[in-house]
């Protein structure tokens, strides 16, 4: 049997070789949606990735017979871990060949390096932050995947409980069909509400980053005020917010954002959506240079369906219903561009909070992905 060799990524050249490898490995899967290759180039760059003030990780290439076999990224998160009183690793980006003896060899990689940094427990797949891709699908394999999301095959799952790890956490996915008029009951909640609390939309003529950077800030200091006692959630701080507002700018279509203001113009609540751009990243495997920006950005103003990527309500108005005027203001334009349905994208299973929000629309439950755990010595 051919021996099986781990490399740490220490080149750029190794690097694009490790972001390339899903699009080789999984181009026989349909369902699959590549990543953004130039983000991904970044996001595993410490000098470029701002969560590398708070995490370290290390980047391996698993080869056989002088082959690319698989790929996984370590990541020790310290202020997960502190938040927590663990001594977890993370992992993500794990993909390999339908090879048991590949995915122990990387298993093995992870071993150590949780060992030489005192920790006790592989995590994953999850990511620097929550903004990060996490989750390995456990269900809905044939259902393409948004591309905030990792695809991973059925077989992953048959080797990691193989290996002894067990579920940690579940997400569910749903698909919701856009109606053909918006629903009475969310009128009439939508109306109540801003009569009640005096609250309004927040509308843009012009997607300029002088204006919508701030909102997009103010977005994510709503995120870490309501996501914080969710599985694993890291706060996402300054530095990492001026990365992601660069990142999330160009996606943004000003239809399906949507931000609530108090009298005093704070934000209370925002729900994010973007036309789902899958497609266009098919076709160019990823890349969005040179040829795959102009498709991209075409997609994101055609699209049929909606990735629904955020939404948050500030605790004082948890339950006022102000997501109705989220809800009013997107189905209106989705009606409006022919949107056929829109993906939740993951939400924790117990999370009924989340979940509770579809009740007035037709909707399917089509994947499930889930976070595995084992203590090392187990």
């Amino acid at each position: 049997m051919s021996k099986i060799i781990i490399k740490e990524v220490t080149t750029h050249k190794m690097l694009k070789t490790f972001v390339e490898f899903p699009n080789q490995l999984l181009k026989a899967y349909p369902a699959f949606t590549p990543y953004i290759f130039e983000d991904e180039l970044q996001n595993l760059n410490p000098k470029k990735n701002p969560a590398s003030r708070y995490c370290d990780f290390k980047v391996f290439l698993a080869y056989k017979d002088n082959k690319v076999v698989g790929r996984v990224c370590a990541i020790v998160n310290h202020f997960s871990n502190k938040k927590y009183q663990e001594k977890r690793l993370r992992f993500n980006r794990i993909d390999f060949i339908e090879d048991f003896y590949v995915f122990e060899a990387l298993m093995e990689a992870l071993k150590t390096y949780a060992i030489d940094q005192h920790l006790d427990t592989l995590v994953g797949p999850l990511g620097f932050s929550d903004q990060d891709k996490e989750g390995l699908l456990t269900d809905g394999f044939d259902e393409l995947n948004m591309f905030v999301t990792f695809y991973t095959p059925s077989y992953y799952v048959t080797f990691f409980e193989r290996f002894g790890f067990a579920k940690d956490a579940t997400w569910n996915e749903y698909q919701i069909k856009v109606p053909s008029k918006i629903p009475d009951v969310l009128l009439s909640v939508s109306k109540r509400i801003q009569d009640r609390y005096q609250v309004k939309l927040v509308k843009f003529k012009k997607k300029n980053k002088k204006v919508l950077g701030p909102y997009i800030k103010k977005i994510l200091v709503l995120m870490n005020l309501t996501y914080g006692n969710l599985y694993g959630y890291v706060p996402v701080e300054e530095d990492l917010m001026d990365h992601l507002v660069d990142q999330y700018l160009p996606l943004i279509q000003l239809d399906y954002l949507q931000l609530v203001v108090d009298s005093h113009d704070e934000l209370i609540a925002f729900g994010l959506m973007i036309p789902s751009p899958v497609l266009a990243l098919k076709k160019h495997h990823g890349h969005l240079f040179p040829f795959g920006i102009l498709d991209f950005f075409h997609q994101l103003k055609t699209s049929k369906v909606l990735d629904m990527l955020l939404v948050a309500v500030h605790p004082d108005y948890k339950s006022s219903g102000v997501l109705a005027l989220i809800f009013v203001e997107s189905i209106k334009h989705a009606i409006k561009n022919k949107i056929e349905y829109a993906e939740t994208g993951p939400e924790l299973a117990y999370n009924q909070d989340v979940q509770s929000l579809w009740k007035h629309f037709e909707t399917r439950h089509h994947k499930s992905r889930s976070a595995f755990v084992k203590k090392i010595n187990a």
